[in-house]
This record gives C-alpha cells, sequence and structure tokens, in this order.
C-alpha cells in the first residue's frame, strides 16, 4: 500500500525513472526561496516583489500544463506575461544545469514520464492496481492528467471529492476535474455522501441554505442523525 500526496509520489517517481527525462537520481529540489533566487538571476529581477510575480505567474502555468513556449503564446501582447515566459524558458534552463526541479515539476515531470515513455507508464500503471484519491476538488490540470495516466485502461480508482468545497482556485485547483470525471469514464458510478456524523441538523440546514445557490455538478442533501 502506497499512501502519498501527489508530490511525494511524483518524487519516488523521479528517483527511480528521472534519468529516462535526463534527471540524475540524486537531482535537488528547491525550495521556493531557492526559486526565487534563481528567478532574480535569470530574469534580472533587481526586487523581490517583481521575482515573486513571476515566480506565481509561472507556477500557474506550470500546474495547467503549459511549458514555456504554450506560456509565451498564451501571454499574447501582455508585455509582462511575455517577460515572465521568457524568464521561465531561462529558469528551466538554469534548472537541467543544476540537475534540481522545483515544487510544480514533481508533478509535471512524472506527467511528461507517463505520456511519453511506454515502459515507465506500463510500470506504474501495473504497480498501482487501484488509486484513491482524495480531495479531488482542490486538484489543479496537471494532477487531473497524472490520475489518468496512472489507471491507464484499467480504470480502477475511487475519486472522493465535493464542489461545494472548493477553495484553492488561487493555486491552480479547477472544479473543471470534477465536472470532467463523468465525461472522462461514462462508467463513473456516483455515490452522494450525504449523511454527517459530526455536525447538528441546524448546522446542516444552515449549510445545505448557503449551498443551495452554488452552481451544482452533483446534487446531495446533508442530513444527520444528532437531533
Amino acid at each position: 500500500l502506497v499512501v502519498s500526496t501527489f508530490h511525494s509520489l511524483g518524487v519516488r517517481m523521479l528517483r527511480e525513472d528521472g534519468e529516462r527525462l535526463g534527471l540524475k537520481p540524486n537531482f535537488s529540489i528547491l525550495d521556493s526561496d531557492d526559486v526565487l533566487g534563481v528567478l532574480r538571476e535569470v530574469g534580472g529581477h533587481t526586487d523581490n516583489a517583481a521575482a515573486r510575480r513571476a515566480q506565481w505567474q509561472i507556477s500557474l502555468w506550470k500546474n495547467q500544463g503549459l511549458d514555456a513556449d504554450a506560456a509565451e503564446r498564451a501571454a499574447g501582447a501582455d508585455a509582462d506575461a511575455v517577460a515572465a515566459a521568457r524568464t521561465m524558458r531561462a529558469f528551466h534552463e538554469r534548472l537541467a544545469a543544476y540537475q534540481a526541479v522545483d515544487f510544480d515539476d514533481l508533478i509535471v515531470l512524472p506527467l511528461k514520464l507517463m505520456q511519453r515513455d511506454a515502459e515507465a507508464r506500463t510500470k506504474w500503471q501495473q504497480r498501482f492496481r487501484h488509486v484513491l484519491v482524495d480531495e479531488v476538488q482542490d486538484t489543479n490540470a496537471v494532477q487531473y492528467a497524472l490520475l489518468k495516466e496512472l489507471v491507464g485502461t484499467h480504470r480502477r480508482f475511487t475519486a472522493v471529492g465535493d464542489d461545494d468545497q472548493s477553495i484553492y482556485g488561487w493555486r491552480g485547483a479547477t472544479l473543471d476535474n470534477l465536472k470532467q470525471l463523468p465525461a472522462d469514464f461514462p462508467e463513473l458510478k456516483v455515490i452522494a455522501l450525504e449523511q454527517n456524523y459530526r455536525s447538528t441538523g441546524h448546522i446542516l440546514r444552515a449549510a445545505n441554505h448557503v449551498i443551495a445557490h452554488n452552481p451544482k455538478l452533483f446534487e446531495k442533501k446533508l442530513w444527520s442523525d444528532f437531533g
């Protein structure tokens, strides 16, 4: 049994098979401050605020599955976004020279490995015969794509999520993943977990009233035996 976050699973995959992508097994993982320092160097930023803005933009692009070329196309005529995309390209070149990755690469690179290397894809799909992913409403586009690669053709997985608890859009999470599940997996069986074992009826009636205003992907009505 393997229990992990997406990122710790990515580390495991890259330590074992990163050489297929040109990474040595002892590659370094840069933390946020390390990344900021590299971005200041390659982007010519003289202050941390500008480098931090570039860092956030690059992270959002990577969580959407965009490389530097795609990011520059997406930037269009926005001069700041174009500059960030060019900084992103130089940043990746510097990471390759350092044999290092950032936090986002721990998802991006395993996905690239699964998509480009049939032998590695078969190996990891066979290792995980069933996958359970929790809080799927908080996954981003790259994490969802990695999930689809991991379950492959056997498609044995359970996704637990709640469209009324999506709170991480600011860091790239998207409800589109929950919305896309029935389209990507038509055989999906939806089980509503409506009984609450923590709260009383008063609290749940209030919660039902609040979430009734949300656009719905999956209908539910919370209830409790606790009076």
